[in-house]
């Protein structure tokens, strides 16, 4: 009998600890149970809790006749093929401003909001150049310290925004875990992230010096912009970028209610959305008529940067023969990994996990989406080419 009351006692004391573990962070537990979930069953496209970014569709991006066709037919096919085999969602084609070919997976539409993985990064870096030229950002050059008062007299505060776009902040690395006690689980699932983003010591090296992906450099930006603007990244998102462009509605991630928006990941939009972001790239900052960023800062997000011959301004870039060194780290699950050059050598690129892409090949007026499974273990399948599609719908130009 006196066993059963302690093994009683012992349930209830650790049912009690549960319950104050999760209302003290519930959406960090809930987030412990979907790791779980996502690694066992189909992938969630939207992810909660969320905040909407309006447009009002007014930019319609016009079908090509088949008068007007100027790739073949059997190039199209290969490529909706090829994207049908590694389970995409979509497959979208802009050829000299018109749509060529777009496709969507059986139950999916132009309407359907999919993941976007770092993709979001280089939609950051856009409204940090259109913050810029409005003045509510100083320079690229400024020190982080000027708008994250958190790191003054710290050397940390030093760190430029330029060095944080280009990846190249000196900041360490969080690591993957699934311990949810730790920092480095926190700083993306807790329903407060900011204080674990600003806990992030220095790596040991210093800034400017060297290439580091790291997704901290994309979420301190985030904060910079909300501070410097004194609005909420999807409102600034929405006012200066998605409904000048005449984009669908779409959603930001957020920490919790009404919390902070995630920036490094996970915006939520259309493919068509993503088309016309291409489209505004290829236009140098214009579209639906509206100048929405100076041609000179799409130039500086697709220039080299000093560190990395691949990466630009949170923008990736193919203009080298040689293959991504990124290829070659298992985090990246072959999404960099090609069998050929890419045919032109001005071919740039949003990317996300995954195989989340926008590519843009200004000398061929080419924009192409393609988006598939984010989430989970191992969301793209083994032999990804990142050429394959570029270079097929190149060859097939008439």
């Amino acid at each position: 009998m006196r066993g059963s009351r302690l093994t009683a006692l012992l349930l209830i004391v650790i049912m009690i600890a549960m319950n104050v573990l999760y209302f003290e962070d519930s959406w960090l537990w809930r987030r412990f149970v979907n790791t779980f979930i996502y690694a066992m069953e189909d992938q969630p496209r939207i992810l909660n809790p969320n905040e909407p970014v309006m447009g009002d569709g007014s930019f319609v991006l016009p079908h090509a006749t088949p008068e007007e066709r100027t790739i073949h037919d059997l190039a199209i096919r290969a490529v909706e093929t090829y994207a049908a085999g590694f389970d995409s969602d979509a497959l979208i084609i802009i050829h000299q401003g018109k749509i060529r070919a777009e496709w969507y997976a059986d139950g999916l539409d132009r309407s359907t909001l999919t993941q976007s993985q770092s993709m979001h990064k280089s939609v950051l870096a856009l409204l940090i150049g259109i913050a810029i030229e409005e003045g509510s950002i100083g320079s690229i050059d400024d020190p982080i310290d000027k708008y994250i008062s958190e790191w003054q007299d710290h050397p940390r505060g030093d760190i430029t925004l330029h060095e944080l776009l280009m990846m190249s902040s000196g900041l360490a690395q969080y690591d993957f875990t699934l311990n949810p006690f730790s920092d480095d689980f926190r700083w993306l699932y807790a329903s407060n992230t900011l204080p674990y983003v600003l806990k992030i010591p220095m790596a040991g090296w210093n800034p400017g010096t060297r290439f580091d992906y790291n997704n901290i450099n994309a979420e301190l930006l985030g904060t910079v912009l909300e501070r410097a603007s004194g609005q909420r990244y999807a409102e600034y998102l929405e006012k200066k970028l998605w409904h000048p462009m005449g984009g669908q509605q779409a959603l930001v991630w957020l920490d919790s209610e009404f919390g902070d928006a995630y920036t490094s990941c996970c915006l939520m939009a259309t493919a068509l959305d993503w088309a016309r972001i291409g489209q505004l790239m290829l236009n140098r900052g214009e579209i639906n008529g509206n100048r929405i960023v100076s041609a000179d800062w799409i130039d500086a997000m697709i220039r080299q940067s000093p560190v990395s011959k691949w990466y630009g301004l949170q923008t990736w870039l193919a203009y080298e023969v040689e293959v991504n060194p990124r290829s070659e780290k298992p985090s990246a699950m072959g999404a960099y990994e090609r069998k050929e050059p890419f045919l032109a050598r001005d071919v740039y690129y949003f990317s996300g996990r995954g195989a989340q892409r926008v590519y843009v090949v200004p000398s061929r007026e080419l924009v192409i989406v393609r988006l598939g499974p984010a989430l989970g273990r191992k969301p793209l399948k083994a032999g990804w080419d990142n050429a394959f599609l570029v270079n097929s719908v190149i060859s097939g130009m008439k």
